[in-house]
C-alpha cells in the first residue's frame, strides 16, 4: 500500500501482488463485493476516515489507489461505490466535468474525502476553490502524488466539498458572468424589435454597461469566430466542450485572435455599440449544438 504524507511518499508493501508496475499504488481490479481484497481494504480506510471525522478525532495519513475505469461506468457511479464525494475524485483526477471519464483510464482513488487543489497546470475548478480558499475550514495538507512518472503536488482539504457555483459549473450547467457588472434591458426570448417595431425572436441577452467596460470569457475554450457584420457589429464566439459555444456582441475592442485558446474569465475584448445597437451594451449568447439556450439559468446569478 502507499500511503501519501505531507509531500513524501511512504511504500509499505502489504499488497504486493495488487501493486503494477505502472504505479506505485495497489490497484483495485473490482468493486463488486467479495471479488478483490484490496478493495476491501480501501473500504475499510474510507470507513475509519469518516469515523474520525464524525468523533474529531486526527486523520491517518492518505492512502492512494487505482482503478482501470470500465465500460459504462461514470463518475457519479464510482463515486457511489466508492463511498466518496465526486468532487473528491474530480479534483483528485483533475476531470473537467462529470462526463469526462472514458473506459481503460485509470482513475486514482483516495482513503479521504476532500477537495485536492493542484499547484501546477490548475484547472477551472482549481481556480474557483483558490479563489474562496479562506473560507475553507479544513487544514490544508500539502502532498506530492505520483502520476505515471511525473510527481504532482497538491493542497489538500480533508472532508471539503464543493461550493454550489463550483458544482453547477462542473456539472455543466453554469458559465462565468462575462462582465464585471451590468444591468439587464434585453431578456432571451420574444420581443419587440426595437429597430422594425416588429415581435422578433432575441437569441440571447443584452447586457448595458459602459463603453470599454471588460468582456470576460464565459467559460474555458477556443475562438472559433472573430469578425464583424452588419447585425452583432464586431463580436467573437467561442467554442467550448460538451457542444456548448458562447457569442459576445457589439464590442468596441476585440482582443483576442482566432483559434486562441482563452480562459475562463479572462479579458477577451470591451463593451461598445456597434452594428445594430441602440447604446452601449454586450449582446451575450449561449449555444448549445448551435441552438441558442436562455444564459440567465446557467449564470451564477441574474444581473
Amino acid at each position: 500500500m502507499t500511503k501519501v504524507c505531507t509531500g513524501v511518499f511512504v511504500f509499505l508493501l502489504l499488497f504486493a501482488s495488487s501493486l503494477f508496475a505502472d504505479s506505485p499504488y495497489p490497484r483495485i481490479t473490482s468493486w463488486r463485493p467479495g471479488v478483490d481484497p484490496t478493495f476491501r481494504q480501501f473500504q475499510d480506510l474510507v470507513d475509519q476516515f469518516y469515523l474520525a471525522k464524525a468523533q474529531d478525532k486526527p486523520l491517518d495519513d492518505l492512502t492512494l489507489f487505482t482503478y482501470r475505469v470500465q465500460k459504462g461506468e461514470s463518475l457519479l457511479l464510482l463515486a457511489s461505490v466508492f463511498n466518496l464525494p465526486y468532487e473528491t475524485l474530480a479534483t483528485l483526477n483533475g476531470l473537467p466535468n462529470a462526463q469526462s471519464l472514458t473506459p481503460g483510464e485509470d482513475l486514482l482513488v483516495p482513503s479521504q474525502a476532500g477537495l485536492f487543489l493542484a499547484l501546477k497546470q490548475p484547472t477551472e475548478i482549481d481556480r474557483m476553490i483558490d479563489a474562496r480558499e479562506a473560507q475553507l475550514t479544513s487544514p490544508m495538507i500539502p502532498l506530492t502524488i505520483q502520476k505515471g512518472t511525473v510527481p504532482v503536488r497538491f493542497q489538500f482539504y480533508p472532508g471539503e466539498r464543493f461550493s454550489p457555483l463550483e458544482r453547477a459549473f462542473f456539472l455543466g450547467i453554469l458559465f462565468r458572468f462575462p462582465l464585471p457588472r451590468a444591468v439587464l434591458t434585453s431578456s432571451f426570448g420574444m420581443r419587440i424589435n426595437p429597430f422594425s417595431g416588429h415581435p422578433a425572436f432575441h437569441a440571447g441577452i443584452d447586457l448595458a454597461a459602459p463603453t470599454g467596460t471588460a468582456v470576460y470569457a464565459a467559460r474555458d475554450g477556443d475562438v472559433s469566430y472573430v469578425g464583424t457584420n452588419v447585425l452583432l457589429g464586431h463580436h467573437i464566439v467561442v467554442s467550448h466542450g460538451g457542444g456548448y459555444e458562447t457569442v459576445y456582441g457589439h464590442l468596441s475592442r476585440i482582443l483576442v485572435s482566432l483559434h486562441q485558446h482563452v480562459l475562463s474569465g479572462m479579458i477577451i475584448g470591451r463593451v461598445g455599440s456597434t452594428g445594430m445597437s441602440t447604446g452601449p451594451h454586450l449582446h451575450f449568447e449561449i449555444r448549445k449544438q448551435g441552438v441558442p439556450e436562455n444564459p440567465v439559468p446557467l449564470l451564477p446569478g441574474q444581473p
